[in-house]
């Protein structure tokens, strides 16, 4: 059976956490409390001088080994290749003037209109890397991805994955006019504002994901021009709605994959991450994404009984929605350290690695008893390590009401949720159920919860819930107070499984990080909070990494207004990859 089958939701998630016991003599329950509250006693007084075990839920946090820099054969440094550089602006340029736009009702047919610009950007590879295409074997995937092969030498050797998205989000008509260049110009600039010295490339997909798409081309391009062959076989897998869920590009490449080689029969892949290089606390830090949150999305409706508005009652069904939704709000989930979550193994990196990190930090992360204490803190203080350390939640989307003068009877609203690394589907789902069912109790509705029977406000409250209503307009009818709490239309996704540290592949990507960003360079573990088309690939390797090679602030404003990325940040996209596959070469894994 597949790893990755669609999360479903247990109805047993809402069950009562703690099972009840089966009834026991009364003397036994005594005596069995008495040994469990003997037993807790001596726990607690020893404690203090109890060395936490490194196994359980309490085990010290440590980074990995850092491998040691790796440069086999042959050299070669884009960045300062001056004609190559000029080549690479332009190319780049090229591919972010074509629009491979992804909305979210995109049809299902690739062959669809909707996706000729993804012709256009075929075309526009083919024709700029006539080598690749010459030496590799190219197939066009499901009409518009692309998988690209170039066997090696040795097939008992596992071969390797280079990944990236050719498709990009819109663009918001009403932000247009806020581009320094217009989204979709390419626009090569040399120092175009204060904040751009030097060369950047500006537009749409500039850095999400066409610096990897054109990166990774010019890379092999470089190493059948210099006559290298590969001792193991090398796979470019480009998808096409990756934006949209990837369902159409990577969702089709997988199986390919999965049915050529078998269920893990790829030594590693590296695709994109928002983690890439940084300076940091005094140290040049590379950040390899070896996690992916989960994400779902739940529809919460609301009914209520309609009328006129000129006797409107204590609160609409929006009001009774905006109750609900605060509460949610007001719930959020509680962040969290493990010895499982890579964000702990990112800020062990920095305090056994880097010299100004702060004390008190490197104090408590010594100390496993102040992981809850410490993630609170840290959680509170940025929102982006929040979303490391916690399952999010965000309302995005809500509606209800057809008329100004008419009492709104259904109103909806569409919850996304990024699930924790170490967390599940079911748990996010029984987070919410706990925090939404007393509210629409409190209020006098019933409640019902991903397909259980729905519960009533006179079974937990007896009658002074639905009685609440009474003598309040037209909010007497609790016939038609319901609450509903459902799965949206697009399928849950688990947290992806951790990619271990200390492994072949680790040595491998780490030390070709440590070459081309510096020896000094502390490779940590981190994690993804968003999803990526590594989501379609758990069955093809165990062994996911999420990166890009380039400083985080040379690939700026991904999603957003003014994408651009810097010549120098595309040029050592190209040389990672570059001396990735040249130091593959002789490699044992």
């Amino acid at each position: 059976m597949s790893e990755k089958q669609p999360a479903t939701v247990s109805k047993a998630a809402f069950a009562s956490p703690l099972p009840m016991p089966a009834s026991q003599p009364a003397a036994k329950r005594r005596s069995r409390l008495y040994f469990a509250t003997l037993l807790a006693a001596v726990y607690l007084l020893a404690m203090p001088y109890l060395s936490p075990s490194p196994a359980g839920h309490h085990g010290h946090a440590r980074c990995p080994s850092q491998p040691a820099p790796l440069n086999v054969g042959t050299d070669w440094d884009p960045v300062a290749d001056t004609i190559y550089g000029e080549l690479a602006a332009r190319r780049l340029s090229k591919a972010v003037q074509i629009n491979t736009v992804s909305y979210d009702d995109m049809p299902a047919d690739p062959s669809d209109a909707r996706f000729a610009g993804h012709a256009e950007f075929a075309h526009f590879m083919e024709t700029e890397y006539p080598k690749v295409y010459g030496a590799l074997s190219h197939e066009a995937v499901n009409t518009h991805a692309h998988l690209f092969t170039w066997a090696g030498r040795n097939a008992a050797l596992a071969p390797v994955l280079l990944m990236a998205h050719i498709d990009t989000v819109p663009v918001n008509s009403a932000t247009v006019g806020q581009w320094v260049y217009p989204p979709f110009s390419g626009e090569i600039a040399v120092n175009g504002t204060p904040d751009t010295p030097g060369t950047w490339v500006w537009g749409r997909g500039a850095s999400d994901t066409k610096n990897s798409v054109v990166g990774i081309l010019g890379a092999v391009e470089r190493l059948v021009t210099e006559g290298f062959e590969p001792e193991r076989t090398i796979l470019i897998a480009y998808g096409f709605d990756e934006e949209i869920g990837g369902p159409r590009g990577a969702g089709h490449i997988a199986p390919l994959l999965e049915e050529r080689y078998g269920a893990d029969g790829v030594a590693f892949l590296v695709d994109e991450g928002f983690s890439g290089i940084e300076n940091t606390y005094g140290a040049r830090v590379a950040s390899l994404g070896m996690a992916e949150k989960g994400a779902v999305n739940f529809q919460l409706t609301v009914e209520t009984p309609g009328g006129h508005s000129s006797v409107p009652p204590e609160h609409t069904g929006i009001g009774y929605t905006s109750l609900l939704l605060s509460a949610i709000e007001a719930h959020p989930f509680e962040p969290s350290l493990s010895p499982s979550s890579p964000y702990l193994s990112y800020l062990t990196c920095l305090a056994e690695h880097a010299p100004a990190f702060p004390k008190t930090v490197r104090r408590q992360l010594a100390d496993p008893r102040q992981w809850p204490k410490l993630a609170r803190q840290l959680a509170a203080k940025d929102r982006r390590v929040n979303s490391m350390l916690a399952t999010t939640v965000a309302i995005d989307l809500i509606s209800g009401g057809v008329k100004v003068n008419a009492l709104p009877e259904v109103v909806e609203a569409t919850i996304n949720h990024r699930i924790a690394f170490t967390s599940s589907v079911n748990e996010t789902a029984a987070h919410m159920v706990k925090v939404l069912e007393p509210v629409a109790h409190k209020h006098g509705f019933s409640f019902a919860a991903l397909g259980a029977p729905a519960t009533s406000a006179h079974a937990c409250h007896g009658s002074s819930a639905a009685a609440a209503g009474k003598g309040k307009g037209n909010d007497t009818d609790t016939a038609t107070r319901r609450v509903r709490f459902e799965l949206a239309n697009k399928m849950p996704l688990e947290p992806a499984p951790i990619t271990a540290a200390d492994t072949a592949p680790w040595a491998l990507i780490g030390g070709t990080i440590r070459t081309v960003f510096g020896a000094h360079t502390v490779v940590s573990p981190t994690g993804m909070y968003a999803n990526t088309d590594t989501a379609h690939m758990w069955n093809v390797t165990k062994h996911i990494y999420r990166f890009t090679p380039a400083f985080v602030q040379d690939a700026p404003n991904q999603h957003t207004v003014s994408e651009r990325i810097s010549l120098d940040a595309h040029l050592s996209t190209t040389r990672f990859y570059y001396k990735l596959l040249r130091n593959t070469q002789g490699w044992a894994a």
